[in-house]
């Protein structure tokens, strides 16, 4: 395993990738404990602590802990995710920036352009809403100055994880925004095993639950892994086809079409979407009177979780994965699904089998989201929340994805040696 590990680093593409990775994680930690001028600590602390947990302490576990400290990651990547939510929205409804998508990169680039400008309008917002929130923790009188310091204070915090996430999807590992998130989660995690060995040890909670955790830790974590790499392969002949002296086709192929289409992306959404007018609701007076109705662990934010876990699931997939150009791409390559016609009927043969697939990742990322809320509940253990959930959902597929993508450079990598060999498939240069 550690030859495994340490071959990583003898390529000198992927050790400079790895090392810019952790070189960006690290930069995002120091942020996380730089707190916003003004703000009394032990004011702070002590208003966090008489939250009881709720909104507050679940949008912490996505900044890993910079909420709680108020430093200027307080906001995290938040905003960005709902620009990206907004403007994927408009996208299937509006013509021109569907349009725009379809153009290729430079119609992507002006939708990214907007997608920033809308991020920035967002954190200013949030940013706003989080400051009339922690007001009583500042040190003398939050005036106009204090405001307007956290309001461009956690904004640019904001931009600057924004633009940290997209050097590491371009120059690191992984895709930067799911990696500074999974970061994030990763952090509160030695935390909330501490808090579980200290409800046991002081008899608070049950021993039992201890073993309960480190069996459902591992069982959740494996199913996670057989969902998000499951598929369902659908066989596709091709014909035979003769062109000049040469014959193609006369073979096998399958398509693959995976069990969870979106990855951890529908459970992102949602999360990040429900925070959005759940801190409206707490900044705003007259509006507080809503806040209950939408707090995690309700009802009404469980069954509001779970169908926007659901319309992200379908949303997504719609978006990235269209069965009628793939009908269209495999008839014009001459190729053929056994037993089904060519054309529309071979669209709504995959369409009727997404569908189905859709709906077993749908509800399998919705089981995933409320199991943690059903054990906090049994056990009395905040712990709880380390199975299943978000949190555990975004560690394993982010996971999982930065695996492959270093699968992929070394791939990479060992086919460039057989080319400056000099000698491939048996010839030499």
């Amino acid at each position: 395993m550690w030859e495994k590990f340490s071959s990583l680093f003898k390529v000198p593409e992927l050790r400079k990738r790895i090392l810019f990775t952790l070189g960006a994680i690290i930069v995002f930690r120091l942020g996380t404990h730089i707190t916003v001028p003004g703000i009394d600590a032990a004011a702070l602390k002590q208003f966090f602590a008489g939250q009881g947990g709720g909104i507050f302490d679940f949008m912490n576990m996505f900044t890993g802990g910079a909420l709680q400290r108020f430093s200027l990651f307080a906001l995290g990547v938040t905003p960005y995710i709902n620009a990206s939510i907004i403007f994927s929205l408009l996208t299937s409804v509006i013509p021109k920036l569907k349009e725009l998508q379809q153009q290729g990169r430079e119609g992507r680039k002006k939708i990214t352009a907007w997608t920033r400008y809308t991020t920035v309008f967002l954190a200013v917002v949030q940013g706003a809403a989080m400051t009339s929130l922690i007001r009583g923790a500042v040190i003398g009188h939050a005036g106009i100055w204090f405001y307007l310091t956290s309001i461009v204070s956690l904004t640019t915090g904001t931009i600057f994880l924004m633009w940290l996430g997209e050097r590491i999807t371009e120059n690191g590992i992984g895709n930067g925004i799911s990696m500074l998130i999974m970061i994030g989660i990763l952090s509160r995690f030695p935390a909330n095993l501490r808090d579980m060995w200290v409800s046991i040890s002081t008899g608070s909670a049950h021993p039992v639950w201890g073993l309960a955790f480190i069996v459902l830790l591992i069982v959740v974590i494996a199913g996670m892994i057989m969902v998000q790499q499951g598929q369902r392969k659908i066989a596709i002949q091709y014909a035979k086809r003769t062109m000049g002296r040469r014959v193609y086709g006369g073979h096998t192929s399958h398509l693959p079409l995976r069990v969870n289409q979106g990855g951890v992306i529908p459970i992102i959404f949602a999360s990040a979407l429900l925070s959005l007018p759940v801190t409206i609701f707490k900044a705003i007076p007259s509006l507080t009177w809503m806040a209950p109705y939408v707090q995690p662990g309700g009802l009404g934010y469980i069954v509001a979780y779970v169908l926007l876990i659901f319309f992200f699931t379908y949303f997504y997939s719609s978006i990235v994965f269209d069965p009628e150009d793939i009908a269209k791409n495999v008839r014009e390559a001459g190729g053929f699904i056994p037993g089904v016609r060519p054309g529309k009927p071979t669209a709504e043969y995959i369409t009727g089998i997404l569908n189905r697939l859709l709906l077993i990742g749908a509800l399998f990322l919705s089981a995933v989201a409320v199991l943690p809320y059903i054990l906090s509940s049994l056990s009395q253990l905040r712990s709880m929340f380390l199975i299943g959930g978000t949190s555990l959902l975004i560690v394993v597929g982010v996971g999982i994805d930065t695996l492959m993508q270093i699968e992929a450079h070394l791939v990479m990598r060992h086919y460039e040696s057989l080319t400056k060999s000099g000698r491939l498939l048996g010839r030499r240069g």
